[in-house]
């Protein structure tokens, strides 16, 4: 493949499309069910983007991507107020947007070709506990995150950062009434760094991720209907305002090693089948962000309880 100009070089690679959690239990960590019950689940989100957001400058046009992932999930209540949950993603990426500016270097971009890709990427595991239930449901979580595949983390489509990361997280959730709800959850990761060079490890990628609902259920409370607002500020890294002013390692590898921000904005209901059966769906809209891409993602979700 040739290369591109320098002046489109930078502006063409993408950052990680931060596709925020958005199973049916998204807006509902700050509780823990009754002791003994076992919920499988499996969640679909789909993000669509056009472009890479830059952090000042003229943003990347057409170099947009398409991804598809799919989460299998589990989480148990071994005892009172404990749950313990597992998810592993299973992800589907293509590059939709101008193959004639992509460059070949070094740093990989394998799925940079317009075709589609699968991989699996991070398993998470963890852990919450709810010390609280009135007036507020509180409940703090410990998870670990670990990539279980070699998946390309540099390119216009890239999979993930290939990090592992410790997450330690708060949710907070309140009901008033019968059926009106409102749900807040902060997580801080604890990201290693992507030691490629000595040059990129020098950047950190530890990070915030926050989520904010509001719900009302109907119908017997089997019809839940909510807002929902999610962040991410990614604490360290590079900005694309930086190329041609760092080492040309960092810039060669600079996908996971970015200062990644991003705020969606959406909504979604949900519906219990039955006592056992539950689906769910919503959309979280790009409103803004720096050094990623504008994804939306619309999301669909199963959870069935077994015990």
């Amino acid at each position: 493949m040739r290369r591109c100009p320098a002046s489109f070089a930078f502006v063409v690679a993408s950052a990680c499309v931060a596709l925020v959690a958005t199973g049916r239990d998204a807006h509902a960590q700050a509780w823990v069910a009754d002791k003994g019950t076992l919920d499988f689940s499996l969640d679909y989100n789909l993000a669509i983007s056009d472009k890479v957001v830059v952090d000042k400058g003229m943003d990347g046009i057409d170099a947009g991507a398409t991804t598809h992932e799919f989460t299998l999930g589990g989480e148990f209540v071994p005892i009172r107020n404990l749950a313990v949950n597992v998810g592993l993603p299973l992800m589907l990426i293509e590059y939709t947007g101008d193959k004639s500016a992509i460059y070949a270097h070094p740093g990989g971009g394998r799925y940079d070709d317009g075709n589609l890709h699968a991989t699996l990427t991070d398993l998470r595991a963890g852990a919450r506990y709810q010390v609280l239930e009135d007036p507020l449901a509180l409940s703090p979580h410990l998870a670990v995150s670990i990539p279980v595949a070699n998946y390309e983390a540099v390119g216009n489509a890239v999979a993930g950062r290939h990090l592992k990361a410790l997450h330690l997280g708060l949710a907070v959730g309140r009901v008033f009434g019968e059926a009106t709800y409102a749900h807040a959850l902060y997580e801080f990761s604890i990201v290693e760094r992507y030691d490629r060079t000595m040059e990129t490890a020098q950047f950190g990628q530890n990070r915030s991720d926050f989520a904010v609902t509001v719900g009302h259920k109907l119908l017997d409370q089997r019809l839940d209907l909510h807002v929902d607002v999610n962040g991410r500020v990614t604490h360290g890294g590079m900005n694309f305002s930086q190329f041609g002013m760092l080492p040309m390692n960092d810039q060669l590898y600079h996908d996971p090693i970015l200062a990644e921000s991003i705020l969606l904005v959406g909504g979604g209901l949900g519906y219990q089948i039955t006592n056992g059966l539950g689906i769910s769906a919503g959309a979280r809209l790009f409103v803004t962000g720096a050094n990623t891409q504008n994804a939306n993602v619309f999301v669909f979700g199963v959870t069935w309880t077994a015990l």
